[in-house]
């Protein structure tokens, strides 16, 4: 009896991930990171997250020509103002770059890490200590050409597990890391 519904990617991924785990020995970089955070800054949730820094980007600086086309205000106030707009266009556009740098110290702190994805999720092992994430945890994945990047359900928080390619044992592992992916979480 066929219980997949017909569905031949379905049973492709199925029998590619069924039983198996992936283990990935690497060490991560702010590269990494930064790549990952892009692709996430082009999901739904991300487009949110980013939206407050483009309105800042908007009316900093159209309140400061408002200010200057009628005289009011101290020329100070529409620089600080054109400033803080700028401000909020630089984090808009490039704020995955400053959140990866601003992790670049606990990166390196990490050292070597193991990771094992599984049927029951994915456990991290480095120099700093062991993280185990449930798959209930989590809520999606988003593949870039160099890496896995796994977020959590918390959509106040950006939490997840960076899985670069490069650190798997052989290429064909990606296909049976992505097959385990698709089958727990939602492509992003």
């Amino acid at each position: 009896m066929d219980d997949m519904g017909g569905d031949q990617l379905y049973r492709i991924h199925e029998s590619a991930s069924a039983g198996r785990s992936v283990e990935l020995r690497y060490t991560p970089t702010a590269a990494d990171m930064a790549e990952g955070l892009r692709a996430r800054g082009r999901s739904k949730a991300g487009r949110r997250q980013r939206l407050p820094f483009f309105l800042i980007g908007l009316v900093g600086p159209g309140y400061a020509a408002v200010l200057v086309s009628q005289g009011g205000g101290s020329a100070g106030s529409a620089a600080a103002l054109t400033v803080v707009g700028l401000s909020g266009w630089a984090f808009a556009l490039f704020g995955h770059r400053f959140m990866a740098r601003s992790t670049r110290g606990l990166l390196a702190a990490a050292g070597e890490c193991r990771a094992v994805v599984d049927g029951e999720g994915i456990t991290v092992d480095c120099a700093q200590g062991s993280t185990h994430l449930r798959w209930s945890a989590l809520s999606g994945y988003v593949e870039t050409p160099a890496t896995f990047m796994v977020f959590s359900g918390d959509k106040k928080m950006l939490s997840g597990a960076l899985l670069p390619k490069r650190g798997l044992a052989d290429p064909a592992d990606q296909d049976v890391l992505r097959a385990l992916l698709d089958g727990k979480l939602e492509r992003i």
